[in-house]
């Protein structure tokens, strides 16, 4: 019989009857001292990973949250044996506790910026384009016009980039004041403009959320997407990890 874990909480108590893991296995607390890691067990092995249970996990993560400080650990991750599990406990512990601690009451947001990338390019270019910069290569030599057209595309290229970290400023400028921490992720793609995750107290959700309806209603032509609240998957920092395992938190 395997171990599949859910999350570390900062509480021994047992853990309410009602909730339920793969396989449909009851879930419960394996404790060592002040906390303690959330598993079930798990009578097969997973071949793949399905929507349900990817979902089933996610389910457990946020059961657990309405009554603890949850430290997601990520999915897939499996125990041969108690003891392995709290060798990992052990050793992990200060981290587990100093994370625990700093993320008591928090939750996390997510926040996706899409811009439309070729007209913002294509009004960089037209700029560019009416500036003194727009000089003649015709009657260039090659070696000439080359360098040219390589600086040109140099110049709109960071300009492109100068317009998108002005407008990632003025969507953090929104959340800065509310948010503990926060994780920008700048133009993963393209079109991606920010991928953001902000760590936000539990009494202050409503004041995020309205800010995010202030941002949404601005004039513009960027497009959000909103999540949360989520456990606090993108805030834990783990000074240690277990060699013995290859998981950790997501």
């Amino acid at each position: 019989m395997k171990i599949y874990a859910y999350g570390i909480i900062d509480s021994k108590d047992t853990i309410d009857e009602t909730i339920f893991g793969l396989e449909g296995a009851s879930v419960y607390n394996i404790s060592y001292r002040d906390i303690g890691m959330v598993v079930s067990e798990l009578r097969q092995k997973l071949q793949e990973i399905t929507d349900a249970n990817v979902l089933k996990h996610e389910e457990v993560i946020e059961a657990l949250m309405m009554k603890s400080t949850v430290l997601p650990i990520r999915f897939s991750t499996i125990f041969y044996t108690k003891e392995d599990l709290l060798s990992t406990m052990l050793f992990c512990y200060q981290d587990f506790i100093d994370n625990l601690a700093r993320l008591r009451n928090k939750v996390e947001f997510g926040i996706k910026v899409i811009w439309p990338a070729d007209t913002i390019k294509q009004r960089v270019v037209d700029v560019y384009h009416k500036t003194k910069h727009n000089v003649s290569i015709s009657t260039e030599s090659p070696a000439k016009t080359f360098v040219k057209e390589k600086f040109q595309e140099h110049i709109i290229e960071k300009e492109f980039q100068e317009e998108a970290d002005r407008c990632i400023q003025v969507v953090d400028d929104y959340f800065n004041r509310i948010a503990c921490e926060k994780k920008l992720k700048r133009l993963q793609t393209e079109s991606l403009l920010l991928n953001a995750s902000y760590l936000v107290d539990k009494d202050r959700q409503n004041e995020f959320k309205q800010a995010f309806e202030q941002l949404k209603n601005a004039p513009g032509d960027l497009k959000f997407l909103f999540s949360g609240p989520w456990p606090c998957y993108n805030f834990i920092n783990l000074n240690k990890k277990p060699s013995s395992v290859d998981y950790f938190m997501v």
